[in-house]
């Protein structure tokens, strides 16, 4: 800089070009951060007013409704829910039933004729297929019952679990699991929702029908 007449410094032409030329890039790389996946992935999530980023992906997760319900390994062909177990085995537990719904049921919605089920115990796992027939051949998964939270409401006919709705589903397995056997159930849906798993210790003694918690 030079001094002017008053004594008080000036800038020159070419300092103010690169004064101009600083603030540009300043400017340029503000709305590169404020425009980038990255910085908006960050807002979502950031609290204190902002979409908070388990809301914006809560539709495509599942959560288990009430208690789950487990079964012997054996056929039950009258008494509900109708299975047949092609090796039958009363000493151990075959399948379990449960409600799931969405995690925040306002939003998304999800197929659940693509979701992947698994059965998994000690030593062993096994991939659990869907299927629709009556009574339901371990092993197999499927819906039992569709029901909507909300009075007077019913669920839709088709297979997307969707917001309010609960959908009972039925899973057998091949294998079973033994009295105080650790097992675990997960459900994954189809996408970026994260799976559910169901842990649970059979009990003691098996009985018709045993609440596992």
């Amino acid at each position: 800089m030079k001094k002017n007449g008053g004594g008080e410094d000036a800038f020159t032409g070419l300092e103010v070009i690169i004064l101009i030329i600083a603030l540009l890039g300043i400017a340029v790389s503000f709305f590169w951060f404020t425009n980038s996946e990255e910085t908006l992935g960050w807002v979502r999530s950031f609290p204190g007013g902002m979409v908070a980023e388990s809301v914006y992906i809560s539709g495509d997760h599942m959560q288990p409704v009430g208690s789950v319900f487990g079964f012997p390994a054996v056929s039950r062909i009258k008494n509900k829910p109708l299975l047949f177990v092609p090796r039958p085995d009363p000493k151990k537990l075959g399948a379990i039933q449960v409600m799931v719904s969405l995690f925040i049921g306002h939003t998304g919605a999800i197929d659940m004729d693509q979701v992947r089920v698994s059965w998994a115990g000690d030593g062993y796992s096994e991939q659990i297929l869907k299927t629709s027939t009556r009574p339901l051949v371990c092993p197999n998964w499927t819906i039992v019952g569709k029901y909507n939270m909300l009075p007077g409401h019913v669920a839709d006919a088709d297979n997307w679990l969707e917001p309010d709705e609960e959908f009972e589903i039925l899973v057998c397995s091949s294998h079973g699991a033994r009295p105080y056997e650790s097992f675990t159930i997960t459900l994954s849906p189809e996408g970026t929702g994260l799976p559910l798993p169901l842990t649970r210790i059979v009990p003691a003694r098996i009985e018709p029908v045993m609440k596992l918690g």
